[in-house]
């Protein structure tokens, strides 16, 4: 028969032994129980464990199985919060502060954004000379 009260007295679980080892607890008592009978019922458990003279029913033994549970999952399939994605920040400038040369902030979004519709900066480079050779 396995004892899971080595570390006191089972019918006095706030006692210490007499080595002034720390008593042992009801949720540690249940949990050394679920290790050693893992294929029993809480049911079963209980009864073992009533019959080493510890006050303990089956919801006792549900609870610790269900933290001890939420708990490994929790570890494994535990992901990094996600943060939304963020597009970029567009501000635009007024077109009156702009100097000739300046290209603004919208502009070069729409120019990303055709880069990449064309398959890179070298290509969108390509299709604006084609077009300025039509313009012109």
């Amino acid at each position: 028969m396995t004892h899971f009260a080595t570390a006191t007295n089972p019918a006095s679980p706030t006692s210490s032994t007499p080595g002034g080892s720390p008593p042992i607890t009801k949720t540690a008592a249940i949990s050394a129980a679920l290790d050693a009978h893992p294929d029993k019922t809480p049911k079963e458990i209980a009864e073992i464990m009533q019959a080493e003279g510890w006050d303990i029913d089956s919801r006792s033994i549900r609870g610790v199985k269900s933290k001890r549970k939420d708990r490994k999952m929790r570890g494994a399939n535990r992901r990094p919060a996600q943060v939304p994605a963020r597009g970029p920040v567009v501000r635009s400038v007024p077109p009156a502060t702009l100097a000739v040369d300046d290209v603004s902030f919208d502009a070069l979004i729409q120019a990303k954004r055709l880069a990449e519709q064309l398959g890179g900066v070298r290509e969108a480079k390509a299709a604006i000379a084609a077009l300025a050779e039509l313009v012109d």
